[in-house]
């Protein structure tokens, strides 16, 4: 299953929960289906690099076009964005997750923001519109209209590569296997007034969730 599936699926909930007022979101319980989490995921390939102090968060690395990592197992998995925009900012591919054997689903969307949301404060520089640029360096954009959540959530049993499709618009994405526990933590964490948490997280798994939007 290509994820140009995945994201045809989920389009349309992607735009929901995108104001970024807090003070009309309540605290609440945001749950997804806890599926089985009885094999760690672990990587069993690829030309990813691996952690290092200042890197993006995450165990696996792929931070280059053509770059990829294979994991197997059955748990959830964390894919990390960074949009590298003070290296290169044009149309931005996403990654590809092919050569699935078994199940695979895009579980939850977390991190505080989604990638064309506005910050409170600018990551780099001055002047920036959202977190894929700064007028500095300019701005990337989304090709085909994907809007990643800065923590993308994922649900694996059986085996899939993640690969960097990078050209342009340069990002690093940083995988790790994750719990659902620290999911619903992360989802369910309000907003702030300040810093990257603009909004809560959204659950995906059933597709239609518990939805965070504003009231």
């Amino acid at each position: 299953m290509k994820w140009t599936a995945i994201v045809n699926l989920a389009s349309g909930l992607l735009l929901c929960g995108s104001h970024a007022a807090a003070s009309v979101l309540q605290p609440r319980t945001t749950k997804f289906t806890h599926r089985a989490e009885t094999k760690a995921v672990n990587a069993t390939g690829g030309t990813y690099e691996a952690f290092k102090p200042g890197y993006l968060a995450g165990t696996w690395e792929v931070f280059k076009r053509g770059e990829y990592v294979d994991l197997s197992g059955t748990g959830y998995i964390r894919v990390r964005w960074e949009v590298e925009y003070w290296k290169g900012v044009g149309p931005m591919y996403e990654p590809t997750f092919d050569n699935i054997a078994g199940t695979f689903l895009f579980v939850a969307g977390g991190g505080g923001y989604q990638i064309t949301d506005k910050p409170q404060g600018c990551p780099m520089g001055t002047g920036c519109v959202n977190f894929t640029g700064a007028t500095e360096y300019g701005y990337s954009y989304p090709y085909d209209g994907y809007n990643p959540w800065h923590n993308m959530y994922y649900y694996l049993d059986g085996s899939v590569t993640i690969t960097n499709h990078e050209a342009g618009g340069l990002y690093n994405v940083g995988v790790q296997a994750y719990s659902y526990n620290d999911i619903l933590t992360d989802i369910n964490t309000a907003p702030g007034t300040s810093g990257n948490l603009i909004k809560y997280g959204h659950s995906y798994d059933p597709a239609d969730g518990s939805c965070p939007c504003a009231a």
